[in-house]
């Protein structure tokens, strides 16, 4: 098997029937270099394309809060932010959860400096959800509710759990999931990448396997599609998964802006063996 990782991927990022602009962004990377690729305002497109790296790739959704004001730049911020200290921490071969990590926390320090210094809103906050992949292996980050999804021969997984106040009430099953639904509660979050002077970042590990389909998406489009729907269209290329989910969504809701980015995994490379004996020591 080959040591790397070939992908091929599309975003698509729609504006909501009710929005005036688009506070949702999407991004990816590779890990070895060059200049991260951030959707701009607005709508956009990222148009269908495969990706191959030997060291890895990295992939992010944001979902600016627009309660505060400047969602759009915060969620801007998050992923370009996320994207470029991922390149930094982990394009040498950096240890990856811990990398990670620091580039949650740098995404949260610009936001919060950025609010600070007047640019956007005073209080603008986002989702952020990252997906690194590495020969082998794929790593999350996750603050808000933005969601990540992978299907795996027919099966389809939510990777990502909630933060937010309805999440924690079904936790507490002191609601019911249907009464989740229509929950007054269902947008206000626990967590966000901006809102304080530190963050704390979910961290997932999972082995990374040949024909694994991602689907890495807003509220605004998980909330308003199936989990059948949602397998179904990563049943589908990359670029036709979106349009189809981003339509679904627009058509049973669209008060939310609709975002969705679909990775298909071609060659998932291999995973380096851990070390033996006491050379784990010194690894």
């Amino acid at each position: 098997m080959a040591n790397s990782i070939t992908v091929e991927y599309a975003g698509l990022t729609r504006i909501g029937h009710v929005r005036e602009h688009n506070e949702d962004r999407l991004g990816w990377a590779h890990l070895e270099g060059g200049t991260p690729w951030v959707t701009p305002p607005d709508e956009h497109t990222i148009d269908p394309a495969e990706a191959k790296s030997d060291v890895g790739l990295a992939f992010a959704v944001a979902d600016g809060l627009g309660g505060y004001g400047g969602g759009d730049v915060a969620a801007g911020l998050a992923v370009q932010t996320s994207l470029c200290q991922a390149q930094k921490n982990l394009g040498n071969g950096g240890r990856i959860p811990g990398g990670l990590r620091d580039a949650f926390n740098r995404a949260n320090q610009a936001i919060f400096d950025a609010a600070l210094s007047g640019e956007g809103g005073r209080k603008m906050q986002s989702t952020l959800s990252t997906l690194i992949m590495t020969p082998g292996e794929a790593h999350l980050g996750h603050v808000g509710d933005s969601r990540v999804y992978r299907r795996r021969e027919g099966e389809l997984e939510l990777l990502t759990t909630d933060h937010s106040q309805v999440m924690e009430l079904l936790r507490m099953h002191i609601i019911t999931p249907e009464q989740a639904i229509e929950h007054p509660a269902r947008y206000a979050l626990t967590r966000s990448v901006g809102g304080g002077i530190t963050v704390r970042t979910d961290i997932r590990n999972e082995r990374l396997e040949t024909g694994d389909t991602f689907l890495l998406c807003s509220d605004g489009l998980w909330s308003n599609v199936t989990s059948t729907q949602i397998a179904a269209s990563l049943t589908e290329i990359p670029a036709e998964g979106c349009r189809r989910l981003v339509e679904l969504a627009l058509e049973r809701g669209g008060d939310d802006n609709a975002t969705a980015m679909v990775i298909r995994v071609c060659e998932a490379g291999q995973r380096p063996e851990a070390p033996q004996g006491w050379r784990r020591l010194f690894s």
